[in-house]
């Protein structure tokens, strides 16, 4: 608290003066500070309104893309189902192959044991069963015939068990061809999907070039932002210590203005101690009094119309 009980009138106006010249000096700097301030908030402010504007529209491409990107991966899910069932199909056919590998040598065989076709080898057996059937043969030719018969019979019987087995292999080869056929089917689906998938991949990497593009805008936007903020800074800081200033200097100020206007209260009353003094002397001496002379004689009690 500052003593002003032994200051004098003077130093107290002098003292008032300089506080008043203070605080307008420091409101003019305040006021400098907040136009120069606003000329760069303008700026700030449209920077700011570009910025957010361009990460709205980076958000709504961000989200666009992510549309793109599951159905990518949808199909890229499905791509991978089928392709587990294409592997599926190839084991099985695979097991098919092997089968008709198989069959085939054991066919092989038996049609190297035949030695002919089932008609030729018929007709022969017949032709020769006939020969043995006839009673006027000799023993030796009998003998020869069935011997030639049990080795036709032979030939016959694998013919048969190879033809048997020619058709399971035409069988096996159907069903061969309808792997072929579904493997064929997966395959072009799965070219399908795979087009389709790296079309919504495509999409999306076009959108994220575009929000990368709109992002670097926005980064330069917020870069010269962040100057103004710089530059503001300390003009907010000015500001703020120029305030503080002034509101130090108004409550010293009051503290003066008080002291003056207890001042001028004690000058007002000695003031009308004078008038009243002179007004009494004047009543002793003349009897006559003005009206002014009266109000202070009555104000102090000197004068009662009661008595």
């Amino acid at each position: 608290m500052i003593d002003v009980s032994g200051l004098s009138e003077g130093e107290i106006k002098n003292k008032v003066n300089v506080l008043r010249q203070h605080i307008d000096h420091k409101e003019r700097e305040i006021k400098n500070h907040y136009y120069e301030m606003n000329l760069h908030n303008k700026g700030a402010k449209d920077l700011r309104g570009k910025r957010d504007e361009l990460h709205e529209q980076a958000k709504v491409l961000r989200d666009s893309a992510s549309g793109y990107r599951q159905r990518r991966d949808e199909v890229n899910k499905k791509i991978a189902e089928l392709k587990k069932q294409r592997e599926e199909v190839r084991d099985r056919r695979s097991g098919y192959t092997e089968r008709i590998g198989e069959l085939k040598s054991l066919r092989d065989n038996l049609n190297n044991v035949a030695r002919g076709r089932l008609e030729s080898l018929t007709n022969a057996y017949r032709s020769e069963l006939e020969k043995f059937s006839s009673a006027d043969i000799s023993l030796e030719y009998e003998q020869s015939l069935f011997k030639r018969l049990h080795e036709l019979g032979e030939r016959l019987e694998a013919i048969r068990k190879a033809n048997e087995i020619h058709g399971e292999i035409g069988e096996i080869f159907g069903k061969v061809d309808e792997f072929h056929q579904d493997l064929d089917a997966v395959n072009a689906l799965i070219q399908d999907m795979a087009a389709e998938s790296q079309e919504n991949h495509e999409a999306m990497r076009n959108i994220y070039d575009g929000v990368d593009e709109i992002r670097s805008r926005a980064d330069e936007y917020h870069k010269r932002l962040v100057e103004i903020y710089e530059v503001t800074k300390p003009m907010k800081e000015k500001i703020d210590a120029a305030k503080k200033s002034v509101s130090e200097a108004r409550a010293e100020l009051d503290i003066y203005l008080d002291r003056m206007k207890d001042i001028q209260l004690s000058r007002d009353e000695r003031k009308q101690e004078e008038k009243h003094v002179a007004a009494k002397e004047k009543f002793n001496k003349s009897g006559r009094l003005s009206l002014e002379d009266l109000r202070l004689l009555m104000e102090n009690d000197e004068i009662k119309f009661g008595q």
